[in-house]
Formats: structure tokens, C-alpha cells, sequence
């Protein structure tokens, strides 16, 4: 016996069972949206000592340094902060104590799941982590975080502080993942610095660049920034579409009542208050393996020592970016910006050098102590015992002057002042580094590590 059913009992049985699809749907999203919860987690490093005047490193060559501990859950980053505080109060310290010049945190992820990457960074333009909403940082229980940072005690005395990171982290929620791309203009050069010579005319500009390869197709919705004193710009390309800029990053400085200004003795040469970053929920697309460049500019007419220029951006996987688009780029890309009052222009620069004086109190100086030792070529300079034995030293020009670091303790020299910017990397145990002066003039420079007390003075002898 045949059985008959109408069409329209037909549709009827569709149209049921096509509502309780949608509602079972609906209620697992319900069940989803009620399960997420942002939750703002702070953590604070234990007491890190810095010295009279010195310079303290921390980083993976520094294994008995505290370690910044990852959050033990399952979740998304969408912004990250840091600051410097006191280990007593938790207050932020002022940089008149001790000042955070740059610190960069990375995964290593879990034993189960290798990553290596460095996820976020800030320097004295105290940039922060910002994603669009529905973007995130994925973090899983059981990872490990590490970092590399550098502190500035600009005081007489030994001072304790702690490092305070804060992370806002979504919960019971998916959000579009996002893989950070680190892009370095001084392409892995040991501390990732450069050095920008000087000596062009005024508005001569410094520029260099690193270009790399996107791991994986998608949309850049976020970047940041972070340079150092002298910096102008840094502007993300697209070389596929007439090298067109992505974004530009610029820098803020303060006025000249700010505190990057008024401290002393000054350690290092003042960077931006801010550089500016920039978010974008449509993001800007990317093709996986297609070159993106990084410049960064620098003013030029005077010499730049140590200088950065690097941008980290944020790139959400999206496998519908098949190939390179040279589209218009997205409208809903926002700026962020500092709303302190400061300058657009590059300040004047003028790094002195210090030796020390009564009470442990840091003197500026024209040169270190001690006789001029005149040379008649080249010559050899060892950096031990924070000073470098010929203090003040006098050499032909075309010279070259080799400095030699045969103790245990690392140290480096630096250009404070001079025609000619240049530094060495930090070296220890027999490094040397060797410079040929080719610029007749006086010069004085400093160990970055150690600014106060090691110093030197080369004056290069026109040829007659």
C-alpha cells in the first residue's frame, strides 16, 4: 500500500525541522555570548636592583633575572600594557628614578606546543596593545612568556623596582586570531640598533629598510611603532603595489618642560612621548609570502647612536586573500595618537658625558681625567674595569683605533658627541671592535651600559 504525502505537509515538516535548527544554533551562540568574560589580569615582576648611574638588561642571556609569568588559561589578548612601579607602593616610578627605555615580551609557548615569538613591546613612547574588537592574542595553559628589557637608574644610589604588565583577556569566547610580524630596520644587528653617521646638511635624512615575507595570507589590523632620539617616521610598504605606504608611524616629542628633558645626568639621547599606532576591524590585505617593507627615517645633520626603527603589526589568517591586492585601502583604519601637547620637529640633540664627583654624584665633563696620550697611527684601547685605559688619546686622521673588552663584564662604546656617530656592540671575554676615523675632530663617548664614570675622548688630528 502506497503512502501519500502532500507537498505541503512536505513543507511543513521542512520549515520545523529548519526552526529547530536555528534555534538550537541560536542557543549554543547564547550559550557561547554567556560564557565569555574579560577579565583584566595584572602581574608584577619581583624587585629587579639597578645601580648608581647604570643600565640594567634583562633577557634570556640573563637566566637568573625574574621571569614574567603567562597567564594560565585559555583565551585571547586584545590589549596589553606595562609600566614601571615601585616595589613597596605599586605606584608608577618617574624617570627621574629609574626609567624603562624598551622591553619586549615573547611566547615560547607549551612543551606540547613550540611558538617563539615576540607578541608585544613598548618603549619610553609607552605604547600599548590595542586590537579591534573581535581580534586576539591567543595564549593556552601551560605556556611559558620570556622577555628582553632595559632600565635606566638615573640616580646616585642603588633604587629596586618591578615591572607591572597588565593584559585584558577574553574568555569562553572565539576570536579571530592574530600573528604579530616584528619588522627590524637594523636587520638583526645584536640589539637591533643601528647608528646614523651625521654630518649631512640640515634635512638630510638617514633612511634604511628590512623587508620581509607575510607567513600567511590575511589582514593587518593593528601596528605599532618604536624608535629613538632623531627618529622622523616610519612608513610600512607594499612593494607589489608601487611600493604604496600601508601606514605611517610618527613620533610625538615632548615639550621642552617634559621630564625626558630635565633629567640628568642623560644617559642615552630622549626619544618620542609617542608614536602613533593604528587599528583597522576590515584590515589590510595580505597575501601569503608577499613582501611588506619597513623604512625608517632619521634626521641625519647630526650623528644618531644606537638609533631603532621597528614596527610590529598584527596579522589575522584570512584564506579568502588569494593573491596581492592593490585595492583601495580600508576606511575604517583609526589612528591612535597621544593627546599630551608636545612637538612635531626632531629636537636639537646634545648628549654630554659624566664622570663622577663628590658623594657618588655624577659631574658633566668636557673629558675624562688624565694626560692626552698622543699617538702616531693606529692604535689599541682596552675597555676594563669600567674605563677605558687611555682616557684621552690623540690620533692621525685615518687611524684606526681598536678597542679590546677582555674582562667578564660586558661593556661597549658609544658616540655622546662627535663628527662622526658609530658604537660598538657589548662585548666581554676578548671581543674587539675596530673603527677607522675618517672625520678630523674631537669626539667623546661613553659605555651604554656603564654611562657614568667609563668615558673616553679621541681627538682626530687633521692631516698637515
Amino acid at each position: 500500500m502506497g503512502i501519500d504525502v502532500s507537498a505541503s505537509k512536505v513543507n511543513r515538516l521542512g520549515l520545523f525541522w529548519l526552526t529547530l535548527v536555528v534555534l538550537f544554533a541560536a542557543a549554543l551562540s547564547f550559550a557561547s555570548i554567556a560564557g565569555a568574560k574579560t577579565q583584566v589580569i595584572i602581574k608584577k615582576s619581583a624587585p629587579i636592583s639597578v645601580g648608581p648611574y647604570q643600565v640594567a638588561l634583562g633577557g634570556p642571556q640573563y637566566p637568573d633575572g625574574p621571569q614574567p609569568v603567562a597567564p594560565d588559561i585559555e583565551g585571547y589578548i586584545t590589549k596589553m600594557s606595562v609600566d614601571v612601579v615601585d616595589v613597596k607602593t605599586g605606584k608608577p616610578v618617574p624617570i627621574k628614578r629609574i626609567m624603562l627605555h624598551h622591553i619586549v615580551f615573547y611566547s615560547l609557548g607549551s612543551a606540547d606546543n613550540r611558538r617563539g615569538e615576540a607578541f608585544y613591546g613598548d618603549g619610553e613612547e609607552r605604547a600599548k596593545m590595542i586590537l579591534p574588537d573581535g581580534y586576539g592574542y591567543p595564549i593556552h595553559p601551560g605556556e611559558q612568556w620570556g622577555w628582553i628589557w632595559m632600565l635606566m637608574n638615573h640616580q646616585s644610589i642603588t633604587d629596586q623596582v618591578s615591572i607591572r604588565y597588565t593584559a585584558t583577556v577574553v574568555t569562553g569566547e572565539e576570536l579571530k586570531p592574530v600573528i604579530p610580524m616584528v619588522f627590524d630596520t637594523s636587520n638583526r644587528r645584536p640589539a637591533l640598533v643601528f647608528d646614523v653617521p651625521g654630518g649631512g646638511k640640515p634635512g638630510s635624512v638617514d633612511v634604511r629598510s628590512m623587508t620581509r615575507p607575510a607567513p600567511v595570507s590575511g589582514r593587518i589590523v593593528a601596528g605599532l611603532g618604536h624608535v629613538h632620539g632623531g627618529a622622523k617616521s616610519l612608513t610600512l610598504s607594499q612593494p607589489a603595489c608601487g611600493n604604496r605606504t600601508l601606514y605611517r608611524s610618527t613620533p610625538t616629542w615632548g615639550l621642552k618642560k617634559h621630564p625626558f628633558y630635565k633629567v640628568r645626568p642623560v644617559l642615552h639621547e630622549p626619544g618620542p612621548i609617542n608614536m602613533s599606532q593604528f587599528t583597522s576591524e576590515r584590515g589590510i590585505p595580505v597575501a601569503a609570502g608577499e613582501e611588506l617593507t619597513l623604512t625608517s627615517r632619521y634626521d641625519n645633520e647630526y650623528p644618531h647612536s644606537r638609533a631603532m626603527g621597528l614596527m610590529l603589526t598584527y596579522l589575522a589568517p584570512d584564506p579568502t586573500v588569494t593573491s596581492t591586492s592593490c585595492n583601495k585601502l580600508p576606511r575604517d583604519i583609526e589612528v591612535l595618537k597621544t593627546k599630551s601637547k608636545g612637538r612635531k620637529k626632531v629636537p636639537p640633540r646634545q648628549i654630554n658625558i659624566y664622570d663622577w664627583g663628590k658623594g657618588g654624584k655624577a659631574v658633566e665633563v668636557p673629558g675624562p681625567r688624565g694626560a692626552m696620550q698622543v699617538a702616531t697611527g693606529d692604535s689599541t684601547v682596552v675597555a676594563d674595569n669600567y674605563q677605558y685605559q687611555a682616557g684621552n688619546l690623540s690620533v692621525p686622521l685615518g687611524s684606526t683605533v681598536t678597542w679590546s673588552f677582555p674582562g667578564s663584564v660586558l661593556h661597549n662604546v658609544t658616540l655622546a658627541n662627535g663628527p662622526e656617530g658609530f658604537s660598538s656592540d657589548r662585548l666581554f671575554n676578548g671581543g674587539t671592535f675596530a673603527k677607522k676615523f675618517t672625520r678630523p675632530g674631537n669626539y667623546t663617548f661613553y659605555c651604554e651600559l656603564h654611562p657614568v664614570g667609563m668615558i673616553e675622548r679621541v681627538v682626530v688630528r687633521p692631516s698637515s
